[in-house]
């Protein structure tokens, strides 16, 4: 029963803090499910797969608090300032308790672009008819060099027919004429087929030529990558599309089942690119912002609730980079992105740092300063933006708002680093009080969690439930 998963958490939850002031273990899976034991639209849950990205937050973290009584009154929206591929957008939209709208901000376009097409209702029926037009414009006989991107490199990553017949099919998506949510949802599909086309080892996320040598001792994956090494040199772009439309068609048309998006009265929408200075823009074609018309968001925010880059980030720009490529960003739009994400390794060796006054965070720059001087600054400079960060998100946050960060810990120079607290001081000294802090044993290996020898393997996410104090 819903109303006995509620009251198992609470009173656990006062239990375990009485007793102790350490996060308290919880298995939101577990608790998650007996919340979708009754709820018929299970299948919304495939949405989160039409596009691989990496380290994306559990789903069942946002579906179960969002779910809560606690939060009953706050039917404001939600803000998502690393949103990432849309999880939490989604599972505000298709909460099967309080159904909320929902609003993100995400520096990479690949991810903004897959969190549109997962929020967006459109009309599926039309995706077989749009298809057969497709397929008139991919057999055409033109010349669709225009459409090849120019990058370093490109045919160390593409084979001849893999880039022919790719940038037929980017010149057919680009020549139809259909309404932007529809060529977005295609866009995606095309994005989706990328890395499977490509010479890149499936298996490692930021792009890395395939070794077969590597899999020597496993048989299978070896047989397994060697026909993939095989195809990618005369793949069947078409079919592999065409797959990928089939299996998303299915996925985003359960959005259409669930009245409150088909009538329009909840929606998601990304709104802006940059957590440091949030406004609001449009988004445009390919996940990309139109920021000639943009204003500061008024705080009208209930809840913030949001997923930050890791103290030692993955590499979100560079994982995407052959996407990025294809869909028509070129080198100096990727560095500028590298160098504009939080966490980034694009800094200045001649920055300087100073204290923050949080005895914490003061102490960790200060012990990886003295280790390595770069990696000190990279320190300094990830909280320094963090600190802008939960400055934006209180300023836009309604009183007596909540903000819910999901942090996972690192290691920083061989020293153990408790993010978690380090973000629950900085939103302290920031007129935030801690309500209660989860842990969450992460079950899924989709982000680099041992990314090299100075960042630890990262086994929990912790969950700091924060109150705006008026």
């Amino acid at each position: 029963m819903v109303t006995e998963a509620y009251h198992n958490f609470d009173q656990r939850i006062e239990e375990d803090r009485i007793k102790s002031s350490k996060p308290i273990p919880f298995d939101f899976k577990k608790a998650s499910e007996r919340l979708l034991k009754n709820e018929s639209n299970k299948e919304n849950r495939f949405i989160h797969y039409i596009h691989y990205y990496p380290g994306r937050i559990y789903p069942y973290i946002p579906l179960y608090i969002l779910s809560l009584p606690d939060f009953a009154d706050l039917d404001g929206y939600v803000l998502d300032p690393f949103a990432g591929s849309g999880t939490i957008l989604l599972e505000s939209i298709i909460n099967p308790v309080f159904k909320r709208n929902a609003l993100g901000i995400e520096i990479n376009p690949i991810a903004r672009l897959i969190s549109k097409v997962k929020t967006t209702v459109i009309d599926a029926t039309e995706i077989d008819r749009l298809m057969e037009g497709l397929l008139a414009l991919y057999s055409r006989k033109e010349d669709t060099s225009e459409y090849v991107p120019k990058f370093d490199n490109l045919n160390f990553w593409f084979s001849f027919h893999a880039i022919e017949k790719l940038s037929k099919l980017k010149y057919a998506i680009d020549n139809l004429e259909e309404s932007e949510d529809l060529k977005d949802f295609l866009w995606v599909c095309f994005s989706s087929i990328v890395r499977k086309v490509s010479k890149a080892d499936p298996y490692i996320p930021p792009p890395v030529l395939l070794k077969l040598v590597k899999y020597k001792n496993n048989p299978h994956k070896y047989q397994k990558l060697r026909d993939f090494s095989k195809h990618a040199e005369n793949p069947d772009v078409w079919n592999l599309f065409e797959t990928a439309v089939k299996n998303n068609k299915v996925k985003i048309e359960n959005l259409a089942r669930i009245g409150e998006l088909r009538d329009d009265k909840i929606k998601a929408e990304v709104i802006w690119d940059d957590a440091r200075d949030i406004k609001s823009g449009h988004l445009i074609e390919y996940g990309r912002i139109d920021k000639i018309h943009t204003e500061k968001l008024p705080p009208n925010i209930d809840i913030v609730f949001t997923s930050p880059p890791y103290l030692t980030a993955q590499k979100y720009i560079r994982t995407n980079k052959l996407e990025l490529y294809w869909l028509g960003y070129t080198k100096d739009d990727l560095i500028e992105l590298e160098r504009n994400s939080i966490g980034s390794e694009r800094i200045s060796a001649k920055s300087e740092i100073s204290s923050f006054g949080i005895n914490s965070i003061d102490s960790l720059v200060t012990y990886a300063f003295s280790k390595n001087k770069l990696r000190g600054i990279m320190v300094y400079k990830y909280f320094e933006n963090m600190i802008k960060v939960l400055d934006e998100m209180g300023g836009v946050l309604n009183k007596n708002g909540y903000a819910i960060l999901v942090v996972g810990n690192n290691t920083v120079l061989g020293k153990k680093a408790d993010t978690y607290k380090l973000l629950t001081d900085a939103a302290i000294n920031l007129n935030f009080s801690e309500v209660v802090t989860l842990k969450d044993e992460i079950r899924t290996r989709s982000m680099m969690t041992s990314r090299n020898s100075t960042g630890g393997l990262i086994k929990n996410e912790y969950i700091i439930i924060l109150k705006k104090e008026v």
